[in-house]
């Protein structure tokens, strides 16, 4: 620390042999850990990475990805590719996954950039539920709101952009408690 504007780096002796590590503080995004929180779990069902499941919507289109999920990924002992690849699928589109299941070998191995899996099993069950909204709920709005909430934006030109700001607009009341009128009185 010898002069203005420069970071200091935190060294931390290790226990054993005395040499000393560098560690860089700073905020780092939730997304940046999350995979080596998740991959652990991940493996316990054969998924090398937690790419294929977190990605299942990308891989193989948020339509399909509706009706299927992958369950597991089997290597063969001591090989890295081979793999047969396990979804669970919806009894209703089975046929249709059994159907599709050369493009979806391609698209896993594509999105893993080289030819990991080589076959595809389904088991027909129930998918796992979808997580719980957190959208909070929102209190049917009077019209005394609703015409106060047109009026702030009457003056505003641009239509597309005076309804957007109205539906902020009711948004933000709605989620208020209930009979405060969200502030948005003149």
């Amino acid at each position: 620390m010898s002069g203005k504007g420069e970071m200091a780096d935190k060294t931390a002796t290790t226990a054993g042999d005395g040499v000393k590590a560098v560690r860089r503080g700073g905020m780092r995004a939730l997304s940046y850990l999350a995979p080596g929180l998740t991959d652990p779990l991940f493996r316990k069902r054969g998924f090398v990475e937690g790419r294929i499941p977190r990605d299942w919507p990308l891989i193989v289109g948020t339509d399909l990805a509706r009706f299927c999920v992958p369950e597991s990924l089997d290597f063969p002992r001591g090989r890295r590719d081979g793999a047969t690849l396990r979804v669970v699928a919806l009894s209703g589109r089975a046929l249709e996954i059994q159907h599709l299941a050369p493009q979806i070998i391609e698209r896993v191995n594509g999105h893993f950039g080289w030819a990991a899996v080589a076959r595809l099993t389904i088991r027909q069950g129930l998918l796992p539920k979808p997580p719980k909204s957190t959208r909070p709920s929102l209190r049917p709005l009077a019209e005394r709101e609703k015409t106060a909430i047109r009026d702030r934006v009457a003056g505003v030109q641009d239509q597309g952009l005076r309804d957007r700001l109205a539906a902020l607009g009711e948004a933000l009341t709605a989620r208020s408690a209930a009979g405060s009128g969200g502030g948005v009185e003149k």
